[in-house]
């Protein structure tokens, strides 16, 4: 048989390029197929709805208590729901079992105080704030200096110690302190007057009573001299009679 020589080199090269060649005769064809291909659009618009599932707040059975303030003499509330912020977030069957006690809550004086609900065998604490009720703003407050003469009773009026009218709705909480004061032994005292955190001062002067000296009376003797009549002697009678004669002459 005759061996017939094949070049490795030539056979790789025309290879390659047939495959090169084979490439973009495909390239060019989906192009074109590409090109000619039209996307249709729906004919029907399509509303696309995304649907979010709202969840409930969970339910609970521990109660927020809120810090609660009232004004001095004003009665607290008996309703338990004014006493829980999260009232929203409590069931209400077991709003039903929770248990309210003000006891401990003194109305009448200022102070902070502690409330308690109950809940089967759990207990919460929050807070009650008892304020002064707010006042009328008094702008100036002259005090009085007052004279008293020693063991007189000290004044119970607030004008025997302010000179400005004060409002009706202050005079009950004008606090007036005379216990410095003692009327029975003359000095200079100090007293205090007490309005909305503000403390004045005046002056209470006791002073000695005036002593004055009886006055001096005549003393008249109770049995008056009698008028004694001197005796005449004939001589003097005789002078007597001449000049009685004179005059009726």
């Amino acid at each position: 048989m005759k061996r017939i020589k094949i070049n490795k080199n030539k056979v790789g090269t025309n290879i390659l390029m047939m495959s090169l060649v084979i490439s973009g005769m495909i390239s060019l064809t989906s192009g074109a197929v590409l090109n000619k291909m039209e996307f249709k659009k729906p004919k029907n618009k399509v509303k696309i709805k995304i649907i979010e599932k709202s969840l409930g707040k969970q339910k609970t059975d521990i109660p927020k208590l809120k810090d609660i303030e009232v004004e001095i003499n004003v009665p607290i509330s008996v309703n338990i729901e004014d006493y829980i912020e999260n009232i929203n977030e409590i069931d209400q069957k077991v709003l039903k079992k929770f248990k309210l006690d003000t006891s401990l809550v003194n109305v009448t004086e200022k102070g902070t105080y502690t409330y308690t609900i109950s809940y089967k065998d759990k207990k919460y604490n929050g807070t009650v704030n008892v304020k002064e009720k707010e006042l009328p703003t008094i702008e100036k407050m002259t005090l009085k200096e007052i004279n008293l003469e020693k063991g007189s009773n000290l004044p119970q009026n607030l004008n025997d110690y302010i000179v400005e009218d004060i409002p009706e709705e202050a005079k009950s909480a004008i606090k007036i302190d005379t216990s410095k004061v003692n009327t029975n032994v003359a000095g200079s005292y100090q007293y205090t007057v007490k309005y909305n955190d503000k403390i004045y001062t005046g002056t209470i002067k006791v002073f000695e009573p005036q002593v004055t000296p009886p006055k001096k009376e005549e003393v008249k003797p109770e049995n008056p001299p009698a008028e004694v009549e001197i005796p005449t002697t004939p001589d003097d009678k005789e002078e007597e009679n001449k000049t009685e004669e004179n005059t009726k002459n």
